[in-house]
Parts: C-alpha cells; structure tokens; sequence
C-alpha cells in the first residue's frame, strides 16, 4: 500500500536518505573522536616518558625511582626501569620496525592490549604501552617501559552513545518532518489523481485547491482549465451530436452508414424501415445490422471507384434513389466506410404518372368535342344541306358539345378547389330523410325512361336524421352516384337507394344491380378522368371526374365513402356521415 503512494514514497525516500546521512556522519565523528583523543594521549604518554628517560639519565637512581613512583601514581600506570640482560630478552622479543626506533632513539609507543612477553600486563584491558631507550654516550643503557590504561574509552562511549542517541533523536524528528513535508506535497496530486478520474468517467465538476504558486500550484491551475476546456468541448460536441441526431431522425429520407464489411453503424428510423422489410423478403429475417445485397452491391462499387454513386432501387414495391459516398479516415487516404441516403420517390414517380394522365385525359375529353364542334361548324360556313331540319340538328350537336366541355371546366375548377380546401362550403342542418326522397323523386323520370326499377328507402320515425354540411353539395354527392349507377345499370335492373342510423353516423346507401366493377379497378375508381372502360368510348357519357369530386365533398364534411362491387351483380356505395345532434330542423 505504502510503495503505491506517493505519500509513503516520498516519506520513506527523505527518511531513508536523512539516516544515512546521519549514520555516515555519526561514523565520521566518532572516528575524527577517536583519533583526535588517542592522539592526544599518546602525545601527552610520549613527552612524559621522554621526561622519565632524562630523569634516569640524569639524575641519581633513588631520585629516580622516587619521581618515577610518582610519575607512575599521578598517571595511574605501570613504570618500570629494564636494564641488562633483561633488556636484551625483551629486545629480542621485539620486530625490526621497533629495534630500528629503538636504535634510533625514538619512542616506541603500540597501543592495544599489553605484549605476551609481559607476564605481569593485563590482556584484558585497551592499553598504550610505551619502550622509551636510555641513551647513555649513544648506547642503550636500558629501557623504561610504561603500561598506561587508555582512559579515554570511557569518553569515547559517552561519545558514541551521544552521537547515536542524538541521531536517533534526528531520526524521529525527521520521520514526522519528512512525514508532514511529503503529505503537503502529495495532497495537491491526489486531488489531481482522483480529478483525473472523475474526468475519465464524464464528471468535470472537481476543482485541484491551488495554495501554492510553485510547479504544483501552476500544475493545479493548469488541470482546472483543463477540465474547464474539456467540460465545454464535449458539451458543444453532445449538442452537436443531439443536433445532428434529431436532423437525421427527423429526416424523411432514410440515412445510412456502414463500415467496409457492410455491417450498419449508423440508421434513421426511415432507413431502418426500409433495410428491416427488404432483410425480411431476402433472408427471412428482418435485421437492421447488415446492408441488403443491392446496397452493399453499391458499396462494392463505391469502395472500387472512390466515387459518389446514384443508383435506383426497386424494394417491395417501392422505388428508392440512393445516394452513396464514400467515408474516410483522418488521413484523407484510407477508406473507413460509407454513407447513403435512401429517398423513396414511388410518390413523386406516381405524382408524374397522374399528371401525364391527367393531361393525356383532359386531351382526349376535349379532342372529341372540339373536333365534332369544328366539324360542324365547318359544315354550317359550308352551307351543308339545305334542309332547315339538318342545320337545326347540328347547331343542337354543338351547343350539346358546347354544354359538355362546360360541364368539364366546372368539374374541374370544383374538383381543384375542393382539393386545395378553398371551397367554400355553408353549413347547416340538413335533414338527410327530405334530401334522399328529393333526389329519389329527380331520378324517378330517368329510371321510367331507362326501364330500371328504382327503390327508396328512408328510415321512418318522428327523429328526424341532420347533419351538418352544405345541402347542395350533399345532393351533388348522391346525384353523382345515381347518374353513375343508371350509366352503368342494364334495362330490366333495379337501383336501392337507402337511409339509415349507424350508432353515431348516417348511412346512406346506393346500390345497383348493373354489371359491377372489377377488382383490380376498385382503388382507382377515385382517381379523376379514371374510367373502368379501357376502351374510353363515349357511349356512356359522363366527365370521368364525377367520382373524384364525390369522395372530395364527403371528406370535406368529415365522412367517409367505402365501395363493394361484385362482377356481374352489380356494385354498392355506402355514405358515411357524421350525426348532428344539436338541434332539430
């Protein structure tokens, strides 16, 4: 735990280098001790014994002994006077470096424990012992030996032991110091540390408290204003990110991007649509995590030619334009994937369809009458026939032609207004029971003239059935489909035309028994200039927009029209119309 703080580092490095300075400099002084009192010892040991010798030499033998005694007594050491032979024995006891200062007359001093050759010495106790030559006419006369206890060992104890209790002391001192010191400096890293790893986890709030304006302090500093940069960064980058997120999900296209293996890294929703139902048609399965084989086709081609790619895809029905470029790496170089945009145009391609058709079928409903109208017109400037009767029956052809591009252009002023919502409708209460018996009573002639039974049946009772819309347009509706059944309904056939209460609607019903209408034809019969006779002859007359502008009035007044046709049995409209239950006509 200690080696992993910085703490604990730091604090045992400045321990362990303070007592080994202590301990060299303990050393240190006790040897510089223990050579300055030794040799201040053996210096003081020398001259005494030098004054020894010459009080040998010069004086008589009693005083001699007499000043050696007390030499002895005031040095507390052992003195004594070795003359020939003893001398020579203990000479020869000694090593050549000794005889050479012997012969020199210099002092011989050891220090240590006393010679073997000395009987009576101490081995037990540190000593200096001293072989000090008479010299008498330049010949040794005899030697004074001297064994003087070293009593400087004691003072070099107390020394040691001071030095060492004195470092010991250091020590302490300098464990809690060092302790305070390397706390202080650690404190600001681990903020730092832990700072550095609240940033890790997305957490940019902790702040390093700078108290000081060392490297540390600036160092603090310097991490505050980077997690002050960092915060603000990815800050504008996750509004980046949720900016260009809600762009891409609110996208009507379909967006797409994949690695270099075809694997889905980013989809919108549209997109995810669009992969899910062709995953499904090709594999089984509806994933979202693999491009299709058509768009990773493109991919391939992309990857070859480093190039944006515009390809057309026909998915379920759909037809899809994609667009697809490639994706790089930070170098510019290296391709990393691509990305794809997926725009379903199937509406605008039938857009354009009904718009050629719609013009093809204006053309064609014009053409004829404008070409019947300049043929007889031509015919009455040629003065075609003299009968009166033949030129009234072509005046009334065009006027009926005349009459019927009329008829056209209104239907298709009322069909554009009704399908831009600038129709004016005047809404009121209009009882259905009186509009559905006024429009029976209209189409009673034209069903005697045509042999077609026609029924009408309106519900019964003193509640009368209102809605809120405009009454001349409701007629126009029921109008329609009437003149659409008796078009389409053989001699001997029968037409219903019926009123009834469905909860909270009106259903008003228009069914013939005429020759039906086929299937495929069925979600088309709204369309405008949409006719089930391919052929388009004019045998039974009619805009071909009549349909169209029917199912455009029932939505205006918020109903709803549904149709059920069987082929050879003829074909049902039901009228679906909201109730009005504030008031009574």
């Amino acid at each position: 735990m200690i080696r992993n703080s910085v703490t604990g580092k730091l604090w045992l490095t400045i321990i362990g280098l303070f007592t080994v300075v202590l301990l060299l400099l303990s050393i240190f002084l006790e040897q510089l001790f223990d050579s300055y009192f030794f040799q201040t010892e053996q210096d003081r040991l020398q001259i005494r014994t030098h004054h020894m010798a010459d009080v040998i030499v010069n004086y008589s033998q009693d005083v001699a002994m007499v000043v050696l005694q007390e030499l002895a007594l005031e040095e507390s050491a052992l003195v004594r006077l070795v003359q020939p032979p003893d001398s020579d024995y203990l000479i020869a006891k000694l090593s050549i470096k000794q005889l050479e200062q012997l012969r020199t007359g210099n002092t011989v001093i050891e220090r240590g424990y006393s010679p073997t050759w000395d009987p009576d010495a101490s081995q037990k106790d540190l000593s200096f012992w001293v072989l000090q030559p008479l010299i008498n006419r330049g010949q040794i006369g005899g030697l004074l030996y001297v064994v003087q206890p070293i009593s400087a060992s004691t003072a070099m104890e107390k020394v040691q032991d001071l030095l060492f209790f004195s470092a010991g002391i250091a020590i302490v001192l300098a464990t809690g110091l060092a302790f305070v010191v390397s706390r202080n400096l650690s404190i600001p890293i681990v903020q730092m540390n832990k700072i550095a790893e609240r940033m890790m986890q997305g957490d940019f709030s902790g702040k390093v408290q700078v108290l000081t304006g060392d490297e540390v302090g600036r160092l603090g500093l310097t991490v505050n204003t980077l997690a002050h940069k960092l915060e603000e960064n990815i800050d504008d980058l996750e509004r980046e990110k949720e900016q260009l997120a809600s762009i891409i999900t609110s996208m009507s296209d379909g967006v797409i991007s994949a690695d270099l293996n075809g694997a889905i890294t980013l989809a919108n929703p549209p997109a995810r649509r669009y992969i899910r139902a062709q995953q499904m048609a090709e594999i089984g399965h509806p994933s979202d995590k693999q491009l299709p084989k058509d768009l990773y086709a493109c991919e391939q081609q992309v990857m070859q030619s480093g190039q944006t790619l515009i390809d057309e895809l026909n998915w379920q029905g759909r037809v899809l334009i994609v667009t697809m470029a490639p994706l790089y790496e930070k170098d510019g170089d290296s391709l990393r994937g691509v990305v794809a945009v997926l725009r379903d145009v199937t509406d605008e391609r039938a857009l354009d369809k009904m718009r050629r058709d719609f013009i093809a079928n204006v053309s064609h409903e014009l053409r004829t009458p404008l070409a019947m109208m300049q043929g007889y017109s031509e015919a009455l400037l040629d003065e075609f026939g003299d009968d009166p009767e033949q030129r009234e029956e072509l005046t009334n052809i065009i006027l009926d032609e005349t009459h019927r591009m009329r008829r056209l252009v209104n239907d298709l002023l009322d069909l554009a207004q009704l399908e831009s919502g600038q129709f004016q409708m005047h809404e009121v209460q209009v009882d259905m029971g009186v509009l559905i018996r006024r429009v029976g009573r209209k189409f009673s002639t034209v069903a005697h003239e045509r042999n077609v039974t026609l029924h009408v049946n309106v519900l019964q009772n003193s509640d009368p059935a209102t809605v809120l819309g405009d009454a001349d347009r409701l007629e126009q509706v029921f109008t329609n489909l009437l003149d659409n059944a008796f078009r389409h309904t053989p001699k001997g056939g029968m037409i219903t035309l019926s009123l009834a209460r469905e909860d909270s609607f009106l259903r008003i019903g228009v069914q013939d028994t005429g020759e039906g209408i086929p299937p495929d034809d069925l979600p088309y019969i709204w369309d405008r200039f949409y006719k089930v006779d391919k052929a388009r002859t004019r045998s039974k007359g009619g805009t071909g927009i009549g349909l169209a502008i029917t199912y455009n009035i029932v939505k205006s007044h918020h109903g709803d029209i549904v149709v059920d046709s069987v082929i050879g049995q003829g074909t049902a409209f039901n009228v679906l119309l909201p109730r009005d239950t504030g008031g009574n006509v």
